[in-house]
């Protein structure tokens, strides 16, 4: 899970790099979060967490430079307790990411 957790978070970081039009990486961070919490079987968590990515990929204007980590989509026994710490861990890492800041952020404080 600790891979989870550490991919997550380098990927909630790449996300928050975005800069599209009005949007901000945060949003898309948010955005992101939003769309997986909710999910409560493993099959849709990975499909909704797979679809948000590829846009952010594929997307024109986005281009974020993200992807799926191989390790979560070849699972095989993701259920019970197991797919909630994976769960746990993924969003644990997107919303370290969000909460840390920037190295702009840090330099403006100083």
């Amino acid at each position: 899970m600790e891979e989870c957790f550490r991919w997550a978070y380098a990927t909630g970081r790449e996300i928050l790099s975005i800069k599209a039009g009005q949007e901000k990486g945060a949003d898309f961070l948010e955005r992101l979060i939003y769309h997986i919490r909710a999910e409560e079987t493993p099959g849709r968590f990975l499909e909704r967490l797979s679809e948000r990515l590829t846009e952010y990929r594929t997307n024109k204007g986005i281009r974020a430079n993200v992807n799926v980590l191989p390790k979560i989509m070849m699972i095989r026994e993701m259920y019970g307790d197991r797919f909630y710490h994976a769960k746990a861990a993924i969003l644990a890492g997107f919303l370290n990411a969000l909460a840390t800041p920037s190295k702009e952020e840090k330099k403006s404080e100083v």
